[in-house]
Parts: C-alpha cells; sequence; structure tokens
C-alpha cells in the first residue's frame, strides 16, 4: 500500500464548508495550535506528525517540503517494497513560494 497524504494542517472538507457557509470563520479545523501551525520554516509547529505514526506501525515514510524534492520522493516511495506514506506539505501564504509542494 502506498499513501500520498496531501497535508494542508487543516480539516480540509471542513474548511470548504466554513468558507461557502460562514463566511471563512474557522471553528476547530486547524490541526495543532493556531497560533504555531507548521510550514517549512516551522516543522516543530507540524501536527500531528504522520511520519511518526506511520513508523510507530511499521510504515516506512518521508516528509516533502519542497516542490524539487516531491519527484525523487514519489520515486523512492514506488520502489520501496512495502507499505509508504509520503506526507507532502501543502503550504499557502501571501507571498510567492514556488519552490514549496
Amino acid at each position: 500500500m502506498k499513501v500520498l497524504l496531501l497535508n494542508n494542517q487543516h480539516l480540509g472538507m471542513v474548511v470548504q464548508w466554513e468558507d461557502l457557509l460562514y463566511e471563512s470563520v474557522r471553528a476547530q479545523t486547524i490541526l495543532g495550535d493556531p497560533t504555531n501551525i507548521g510550514s517549512p520554516e516551522n516543522i516543530s509547529g507540524l501536527y500531528p506528525d504522520f511520519v511518526k505514526i506511520a513508523e510507530g506501525f511499521g510504515v516506512k515514510a518521508r516528509l516533502v517540503l519542497k516542490k524539487d524534492d516531491l519527484r525523487g520522493a514519489i520515486r523512492e516511495m514506488l520502489d520501496y517494497k512495502g507499505a509508504y506514506l509520503l506526507d507532502c506539505l501543502l503550504y499557502t501564504s501571501e507571498l510567492p513560494t514556488s519552490d514549496l509542494v
């Protein structure tokens, strides 16, 4: 089994409803501490740590922070003989970040 996790640090489907129906008011949709949201510059703010969770179950896992690393990480995942979780941090900000996933 191969899992490609598109991780935006939010409960995505709930965020969509908040945007659609509640003028983007957030109510418990941010994973972890809303004042310390994980990002490529703030890896310690990532929550939960899906790589550690996977490894705790004996599943090989890797975190991808930059777009340049994505192709190699996907190749590594596909070449691996066994279960694999690829946690791809999707990060958005007001600044252009073309090198991020």
